[in-house]
């Protein structure tokens, strides 16, 4: 009975971390999301504004943030507080 409720127990804590880690994960876009639309800014802005370290920066900030990712002064990318 008691290794029943250990189990119960861990269970519990196991999918509360998991609930709580899914959740604060759960505003970015996935990679390919974030590639797919740092592809369309890129031909959008140009390649003088957006250089390959602006690519990175784009797909970093869209897989951070999501829609609250926004672009600042001209080519750089930073998450919207």
């Amino acid at each position: 009975m008691k290794l029943r409720l250990t189990r119960a127990a861990a269970l519990l804590v196991t999918s509360t971390v998991l609930a709580l880690l899914g959740a604060a994960c759960g505003d970015g876009y996935s990679e390919e999301d974030a590639t797919l639309y740092c592809d369309q800014e890129k031909v959008a802005l140009g390649a003088t504004c957006f250089t390959d370290e602006t690519y990175e920066e784009c797909r970093s900030c869209y897989i951070d943030c999501g829609n609250s990712c926004a672009r600042t002064n001209g080519c750089d990318y930073n998450c919207a507080e």
